[in-house]
């Protein structure tokens, strides 16, 4: 039975771990091609899960690949896409962020005929909100609590003068839409882009961002009314063991993903 060749876009956290549920056979494909920007982080995934595949151009990964999976920032997502819909390969997108910022790259895939995956990532609550928009949704909200190693590097603090050293109580370092949200903490909170994807944009989607140095989780807080009434879901979610900026539910949401299309992928085959 032939199995799904993925060809993976950033060889961080989130693709150590795909590799991992791969060699695991929890995922029912295999790697075909690595790249990254930075070539030294594909070979040392390469020799880390001893991977006889090539690590080259973004081009030829696509090329190389079944599927292609976005796993790395958010500023790459649109020349990963076109790159996908020139070659005629579906594609998961990690940084939700990245398509939030551009949406054009929506109408792309559409022309070219494949499917964009997107990702739950490290909430929650996501389904209520798109049944929620239905009947109309009045106002969406997200707060989202991490540790302050888990903003540290984040460009908005940078240009605030915003210093997390030494903070000894909670500190609010953000409040606004989703979309400034996302350009303030491209690293950070993807949650904010799915939570606008799903609901009422990203305009009006509020966000409030909070360092809490009494955290040992990153927590995302949703909140929705409207027509159907009231919600709100919370997801607590431990650090990345690999990435304490990144949630391990965010892993985990990939590898449901990843597993889901190869099962498309081999029934499309199999019929």
């Amino acid at each position: 039975m032939a199995t799904m060749k993925v060809g993976l876009v950033g060889c961080g956290n989130i693709a150590s771990d795909l590799c991992r549920a791969m060699a695991d056979g929890e995922v029912q494909a295999e790697v075909a091609a690595l790249h990254d920007v930075d070539p030294s982080k594909a070979e040392r995934l390469r020799d880390q899960f001893k991977l006889n595949v090539p690590v080259c151009s973004l081009e030829e990964a696509v090329a190389a690949a079944d599927f292609v999976v976005e796993c790395a920032v958010a500023a790459v997502v649109p020349e990963v896409v076109r790159a996908a819909a020139r070659h005629n390969k579906d594609c998961l997108v990690m940084s939700l962020g990245g398509l939030m910022l551009h949406p054009d790259l929506f109408d792309t895939a559409r022309e070219s005929g494949i499917l964009l995956r997107l990702p739950s990532g490290a909430i929650c609550g996501l389904d209520g909100v798109r049944a929620g928009m239905q009947a109309g949704l009045d106002g969406v909200s997200l707060t989202t609590r991490k540790p302050p190693k888990g903003l540290l590097g984040a460009p908005y603090l940078a240009e605030q003068g915003i210093s997390l050293e030494g903070l000894t109580e909670p500190l609010v370092v953000f409040e606004g839409s989703a979309l400034d949200a996302v350009k303030a903490f491209p690293a950070n909170v993807n949650v904010a882009a799915a939570l606008s994807m799903a609901g009422i944009g990203p305009e009006r989607t509020r966000v409030r961002v909070i360092a809490d140095p009494a955290a040992t989780t990153n927590s995302h807080e949703i909140r929705a009314h409207g027509a159907f009434g009231e919600l709100m879901a919370v997801t607590s979610n431990r650090p990345s063991p690999g990435n304490p900026k990144s949630s391990y539910l965010a892993s985990l949401s990939a590898v449901i993903e990843l597993r889901a299309a190869a099962v498309v992928w081999g029934a499309a085959r199999n019929d």
